[in-house]
């Protein structure tokens, strides 16, 4: 096992994969990334043209998300440090678990470790619908870490 995903969203379970995660590179000299995705539901326009002022507003919002993933994923690294233990930042752009598969797929992960249930309070009644699906269609094996 050499190449490990953790996709991270800030919520105490995914932090809590993040050091399972650390924990195992360091056992089988496993590199660990840690990715994070974006998803942002902006308005949808029905017109052929989109206002402008939309079109900037998107690109701000994108970025200040990106900076904000950017930070988290970076104090996780900076955490981990002194394991020794390679590490690597990501942060994609889209709907969550088709990023994360589509991301171990192309990278070829050998395994994704990720919690069961994120961040999402409209989602928390249910049984980690983004961690069913990337179970679902996963290319590699994926280690899921309760509560």
């Amino acid at each position: 096992m050499k190449k490990i995903l953790v996709p991270v969203d800030g919520s105490e379970i995914s932090l809590k994969a993040a050091a399972q995660a650390v924990e195992l590179a360091e056992k089988f000299g496993s590199e660990v990334t840690f990715l994070t995705v974006v998803h942002i539901d902006l308005p949808y326009y029905e017109t052929a043209t989109v206002p402008q002022n939309f079109i900037k507003m998107q690109d701000e919002i994108e970025a200040a998300a990106s900076r904000e993933s950017g930070k988290l994923l970076d104090a996780l690294i900076k955490g981990y440090s002194s394991t020794g233990v390679a590490m690597n930042k990501k942060v994609l752009f889209g709907i969550v678990d088709m990023e994360i598969v589509d991301f171990a797929e192309d990278e070829k992960y050998d395994l994704i470790l990720m919690g069961r249930r994120g961040f999402s309070p409209a989602k928390r009644f249910f049984v980690g619908s983004t961690t069913k699906k990337v179970l679902a269609a996963a290319p590699c094996s994926v280690m899921v870490v309760k509560e």
